[in-house]
């Protein structure tokens, strides 16, 4: 309350304050507020992209702090977002864990080329490693390879041009993935992957659902594909010979790595019935299962986060036991250094000014603010390759009307997107429907370097900051860019050399 009414720093937290960080009138903030405040239920659905930027993490726990103090958490119609499933679903079928190394430690994915490039003098903050009790704490690694499992790197992390330049530095990549994706062209060995039309699994809803679907193998994986559990099986066996191979897949032989489908389907039965039908009490046999396809729970009621909390007294999950807007665990940290990243975190959700925006110094040389939201033709950057979809849907850049007036620039044009940290070449389409001074390129495209480390295909994070936020977030929103019309060349990726990389993955027909 201090806070908010400024007796703590002198900065009373008014609707006219906030209009001029944001730039939204202060009578629309006055009038959105009465809205939330008197509106029972109501959901504020808080989304991740906010917190996907340089302390996004307060701009999550204010939208927490907000549906709190409205009583909109544990109450049907209200909305308490956050991390999780909101139905238990039982994941795994496969032995992962338990026969997984008793002791592990990770980096900040997106720190790997910080880390290589800047190896031995990197701290443990900077890598994003959590403090340890033990000989080990402050260990930093020295990367000196890389093992990929279906994650494209080279599109999905941040700072691109510097993890260009790291990989060059390593001694082994390895990529498992069903095409061959920009990652894939930097790895020394490729491993080519059944898709999940060629394996026999079950799928599960990824955020909120009460639901499984049957997922049966429609076709024998192409060319020399394999699944992922068929590789780690055989590297099992070829590093460690028959015990390790076991052990790390008790119920394969050797054989696994050419015939997979029995011992798939006796792991899937066993957690079915030992897992789902146990544990969760579904009646529907393996078999049935197969038969119908997908099985769907069927709720007395709906489902509401933290009902119990709210109805039953039942404790949050807080040292307090109650909803903390003032975060006990944050307030009582006294040496920041012994915190993954050694950044301050303040016990209440206050607005921090970001690295870099559109208030700052640097709009001089870069005067946009780029945001990277997802597309709808594509999941991160899975289906990029797909022709008919980069053919249809064209990977640009939207500016409004004013600036491109002001740039000289219309829709079709083509430009350079840039900063300190790299160069993308796009087309330009032109808008009123986005604020002056605020660019989009959506995330996922391929990367198309040329000889001069520019991107011809318009991935926006070869213009990100590696620098994760203080709670870790990946800061993809916090970039600002110029614009500047060029005779370099797009290249759009739906002509025969960019969408025949499966092609010549040893998964040809």
């Amino acid at each position: 309350k201090d806070y908010i009414l400024g007796k703590s720093d002198g900065v009373p937290k008014t609707p006219q304050w906030a209009s001029e960080i944001c730039g939204v009138k202060a009578e629309d903030i006055i009038k959105l507020a009465k809205m939330y405040a008197t509106t029972k239920p109501a959901a504020l659905k808080a989304c991740w992209a906010p917190g996907r930027a340089a302390f996004g993490e307060q701009y999550n726990r204010m939208a927490a702090a907000l549906q709190a103090m409205t009583g909109n958490i544990g109450v049907l119609g209200g909305c308490a977002e956050g991390v999780g499933k909101g139905f238990h679903m039982e994941s795994v079928a496969y032995p992962y864990d338990q026969y997984a190394n008793k002791w592990w430690a990770s980096i900040k994915s997106d720190r790997w080329a910080h880390i290589v490039l800047n190896y031995p003098n990197v701290t443990r903050e900077e890598a994003g490693l959590w403090p340890r009790n033990d000989h080990l704490d402050g260990v930093v690694p020295n990367i000196r390879g890389i093992f990929w499992q279906g994650s494209d790197w080279f599109n999905q992390l941040t700072n691109i041009r510097k993890e260009v330049e790291a990989i060059k530095k390593l001694d082994l990549v390895v990529c498992m993935d069903s095409t061959i994706t920009p990652s894939g062209l930097f790895a020394d060995v490729l491993f080519p992957i059944a898709t999940h039309f060629e394996r026999h699994d079950v799928a599960l809803p990824w955020y909120k659902g009460h639901y499984y679907i049957h997922r049966p193998k429609v076709i024998e994986p192409m060319g020399e594909s394999k699944t992922d559990f068929q590789v780690f099986t055989e590297l099992a066996w070829r590093l460690g010979g028959e015990r390790f191979g076991r052990l790390f897949n008790p119920k394969a032989d050797r054989s696994y790595f050419y015939d997979n489908d029995a011992v798939d389907e006796a792991y899937l039965k066993e957690w079915w019935e030992n897992r789902v039908m146990h544990h969760q009490h579904v009646e529907m046999p393996w078999e049935e299962f197969k038969k119908h396809g997908i099985y769907k729970f069927v709720l007395k009621e709906p489902h509401v986060a933290f009902r119990d909390q709210i109805e039953k007294g039942k404790p949050f999950n807080t040292p307090s036991g109650k909803i903390e807007i003032l975060c006990t665990e944050l307030a009582n940290i006294s040496d920041w250094s012994r915190t993954r990243y050694g950044s301050h975190i303040p016990s209440i959700p206050k607005w921090i000014e970001p690295w870099e925006y559109l208030k700052s110094p640097k709009t001089k040389d870069y005067p946009f603010h780029l945001i990277t939201p997802h597309p709808r033709h594509r999941t991160h950057s899975i289906f990029n390759n797909i022709a008919w979809l980069r053919e249809t849907y064209e990977q640009e850049v939207t500016i409004n009307a004013s600036d491109a007036k002001r740039l000289g620039l219309r829709t079709g044009d083509v430009v350079e997107v840039y900063n300190d940290r790299g160069v993308v070449v796009v087309p330009v389409y032109v808008t009123e429907r986005l604020l002056p001074g605020v660019a989009v390129i959506y995330e996922g495209a391929w990367l198309d370097l040329d000889s001069n480390g520019v991107d011809r295909s318009g991935n926006p994070d070869m213009l990100t900051l590696d620098n994760p936020s203080p709670a870790g977030a990946f800061a993809y929103n916090t970039i600002l860019v110029g614009i500047r019309k060029t005779k370099l060349e797009h290249k759009p990726g739906w002509d025969q050399l960019s969408t025949s990389r499966a092609h010549v993955f040893r998964r040809d027909l």
